[in-house]
């Protein structure tokens, strides 16, 4: 698993945990936070797809 997508899993399921067991995130800082972990688990998508294309 590419380090990418492993800190965007790590974002997206800290930002849940802590918005629902610790204190309430504003919302658009948790909108923010979530679409960056998206967008980390994306780009380490692409560039896995990227690398093993280029290994065959």
């Amino acid at each position: 698993m590419n380090r990418w997508i492993t800190a965007g899993i790590v974002l997206g399921g800290g930002t849940i945990a802590f918005d629902h067991l610790v204190y309430t995130l504003p919302h658009p800082a948790a909108v923010v936070l979530f679409t960056a972990a998206v967008i980390m688990m994306i780009t380490g998508m692409i560039m896995e797809r990227k690398a093993s294309s280029m290994h065959e």
